[in-house]
């Protein structure tokens, strides 16, 4: 987490847990990753579906069953705790932006005094030319709502149309990617989380018509290219 994330969360409790879910979600999948990464370089690189038997029936000799399935049941194990970690991350993101849209969730700027009944008043300091004006300083609890992404294709039939994906929609989260990971990390980055995800429920959180959507997004091979079906324009 960044040293303005730190600040925010710890004055604002909605941030704080936005916060932990999401580095919760992002262990689970971190550790999925690192098994099937393992199960993909193992002797006779079984992966995630590989057959564990032979044409004949017989358990492979090239490669550890026993071992293979732990794994496997592992992985199996993690995908249902992430789709469950997944749920309450959209959870305290919603409660997230019902708080900063009713005005319950403020940002102190970092540099700010603290105030209350123990503090002591500081003489206001002089503008600087170069100082960004308040009603422009950027707030890190309102920009995890901001969109990085419009959609401007959709192909028919594809997950993304199945899912109700629009052209002109305007992404605002895929899973935990917000876009201050986007705009630190690149597009790249969904590229993961849709690889991550192929065959899986993945949230998707847009703005269609001044109104914030969820959509529930299944990656996966279908007639055309790729596992979405869709293209996203970088914002």
């Amino acid at each position: 987490q960044s040293i303005a994330a730190s600040e925010m969360s710890s004055s604002n409790p909605a941030v704080a847990e936005l916060l932990r879910k999401q580095d919760h979600a992002k262990a689970i999948e971190a550790e999925i990753m690192a098994l099937t990464e393992v199960l993909e370089n193992m002797p006779g690189k079984p992966g995630v579906k590989g057959p564990l038997v032979d044409r004949e029936g017989f358990p492979r000799a090239d490669v550890d069953v026993h071992e293979v399935r732990n794994h496997r049941n592992r992985i199996a194990c993690l995908q249902t705790d992430h789709v469950a970690a997944m749920k309450e991350v959209e959870q305290a993101l919603f409660a997230l932006h019902q708080a900063t849209k009713g005005g319950r969730v403020s940002v102190q700027p970092l540099d700010s005094e603290p105030s209350g009944p123990n503090s002591t008043p500081q003489p206001a300091a002089a503008p600087a030319h170069d100082a960004t004006p308040p009603q422009q300083q950027e707030q890190p609890a309102a920009r995890a709502e901001e969109p990085f992404a419009l959609v401007d294709q959709v192909s028919e039939s594809s997950p993304a149309s199945r899912a109700g994906l629009a052209v002109g929609d305007r992404v605002v989260g895929m899973g935990h990617v917000t876009r201050e990971e986007v705009s630190s990390q690149g597009m790249g980055v969904l590229s993961g989380i849709v690889r991550n995800h192929e065959g899986r429920p993945l949230a998707v959180r847009v703005q269609r018509g001044g109104e914030l959507r969820e959509l529930s997004l299944t990656p996966g091979p279908w007639a055309g290219q790729g596992l979405l079906g869709c293209h996203l324009a970088p914002l």
